[in-house]
């Protein structure tokens, strides 16, 4: 993977505000690949104790998002047009795991799949598995 790309993602990512504010860190990022790590926290979870769907939802589609990212030309940026998530087993462990990978890159729509893996003592259990569809935008400035 080119090394500008990886920064730029870098970047991207740190200054997601709501990323922070759930305490996500970038995992691992490729080419048209993306993994975003969420550590468990009371403070992210349902009534039954389990990561909340809200939680697992968004680093389904921000996964999903900087996936398409590592792809795009240096004047275009993703937005989430649309994604379906299906929430398979409850979201129990000590971390969670999105993992997306782009199925198709298209001129201006990528279609990416985003898996969420709930991990307890190492062992994985698919929690969550997501379709997302990222527009490819001109870049506007950032914050």
């Amino acid at each position: 993977m080119d090394e500008a790309v990886r920064q730029a993602v870098e970047r991207g990512f740190a200054k997601q505000a709501f990323m922070q504010t759930l305490n996500a860190r970038l995992a691992e990022v490729g080419e048209g690949t993306c993994e975003i790590e969420l550590p468990y926290s009371d403070a992210l979870t349902q009534q039954h104790g389990f990561f909340h769907g809200g939680a697992v939802a968004a680093i389904a589609d921000n996964a999903a998002g900087f996936a398409a990212y590592s792809l795009m030309t240096d004047d275009r940026q993703p937005l989430t047009v649309e994604f379906k998530i299906n929430l398979i087993a409850p979201a129990a462990g000590d971390r969670l795991r999105a993992r997306a990978k782009v199925l198709k890159a298209g001129r201006s729509i990528f279609h990416v799949a985003s898996n969420v893996l709930a991990i307890e003592k190492g062992e994985e259990t698919l929690a969550a598995s997501a379709l997302v569809t990222i527009k490819s935008t001109l870049a506007v400035s950032e914050r």
